[in-house]
């Protein structure tokens, strides 16, 4: 199973939005996954918990996982480069 920690500034509506969007895809391609929401700040906590970080705003600093810009989840503006690199994490 895969962990998806998904952070946006209060860890409520940007990622819940990007939270259903990454379900969905995760879904479509068959990936077993958990979704962790939380605010950036709280990323600390849960990073030993992840497999990637997906992030509504740029992260100020750097994580053992690799982390994607989720903003397109939401604006659809290169959602389809986003959902590609987080498959790509995710089938390693």
């Amino acid at each position: 199973m895969k962990t998806v920690i998904i952070a946006c500034g209060s860890g409520i509506a940007t990622s819940t939005m990007i939270s259903m969007r990454i379900d969905e895809l995760l879904n479509d391609h068959n990936i077993s996954h958990e979704i962790i929401q939380c605010s950036i700040n709280e990323i600390d906590s849960y990073e030993d918990r992840g497999d990637v970080i997906v992030s509504s705003t740029q992260l100020q600093n750097e994580y053992s996982i690799p982390s994607v810009m989720g903003i397109g989840f939401i604006s659809g503006i290169g959602a389809e480069e986003a959902a590609s690199k987080l498959l790509e994490i995710l089938n390693k």
